[in-house]
């Protein structure tokens, strides 16, 4: 009996201790979004970083560590998976990071005699994960995608109403912001499109191009604005398409975008960005000319 009642005292126990790091966590969580840091590495790698030593410390039980500090980090993800952003599509990013650094962290604290070893190592942690994004400017990612049609295209093809759900990639159904619209029309110097995404966290958002050259095989979009949820992710720069007429019917059409990764560490999430952006220079080729 007595020894029921110690492991029902350790069960609560434990329980309080994975509340009490839960709270800590989401409390500091929002303090730093409101440094302005929300989409470093001070969140990506600070954060896990922390859940894991509070762990190591409350837990009690070394060799449990491991097992609590991933199933602290699930439950943390998908309280946070509202104030991160588009939910899925957050985890997805933001887990693997996330339970990397506390597998790391638990490795060298087991590896290590000295116990406060791990409180040393978490700085060092931080400078080898993310040198990029807190004091230097990252640099400007390109992306070109490139296809040749057999058929003629101009650039009057932009000039079309597309269909933004048409073979809409799967990828970007796991949480991104869904594209409402597309407004403006003309292919001239100044004209303007404006693109509406919908969050499901943050409502809608206008991501506003203008034309800033033009000619039959050649155009070039600047951003006038974007204040959609995308631009927490990543800062757009300038989007441009070009056009070669080849042998036949057949013609070559090259997408290219320039944008800076916003999230740190940028070795992490500037592969998924471009992978992204890959995707997306692709299927709005593919809306226009196909």
């Amino acid at each position: 009996m007595e020894e029921e009642e110690q492991k029902q005292k350790k069960s609560k126990t434990k329980l309080y201790m994975i509340v009490g790091i839960l709270a800590a966590s989401s409390i500091i969580f929002r303090l730093i979004s409101m440094g302005g840091y929300g989409h470093t590495s001070i969140l990506f790698v600070g954060l896990p970083a922390l859940i894991t030593l509070l762990v190591i410390r409350y837990s009690g039980t070394p060799k449990t560590a491991q097992g609590t500090v991933f199933k602290i980090i699930t439950l943390f993800l998908l309280m946070s998976s509202v104030v991160l952003g588009e939910g899925t599509i957050c985890i997805i990013m933001a887990a693997p990071i996330f339970y990397g650094v506390g597998a790391l962290i638990v490795l060298i604290r087991n590896q290590s005699k000295d116990k406060t070893y791990s409180l040393i190592v978490i700085p060092a942690i931080l400078v080898l994960l993310q040198p990029f994004g807190i004091n230097t400017q990252p640099e400007v990612q390109i992306v070109e995608v490139s296809k040749i049609y057999n058929h003629q295209i101009s650039m009057n093809d932009f000039n079309k109403k597309p269909n933004l759900y048409l073979d809409y990639p799967l990828f970007f159904k796991l949480g991104f912001p869904k594209p409402l619209g597309v407004d403006g029309c003309g292919i001239d110097v100044g004209d303007v499109r404006d693109i509406d995404f919908k969050s499901t966290t943050k409502g809608i958002g206008t991501l506003s191009l203008e034309i800033s050259e033009s000619d039959d095989e050649h155009i070039l979009f600047n951003i006038k604005k974007d204040d959609t949820h995308i631009s927490h992710w990543l800062t757009w720069k300038r989007i441009g398409v070009n056009m070669v007429r080849m042998s036949g019917n057949q013609t070559k059409v090259t997408w290219k975008s320039e944008y800076i990764c916003d999230l740190g560490p940028q070795w992490y999430f500037e592969p998924m960005e471009r992978y992204a952006v890959e995707l997306m220079n692709m299927y709005l080729m593919n809306l226009y000319f196909d």
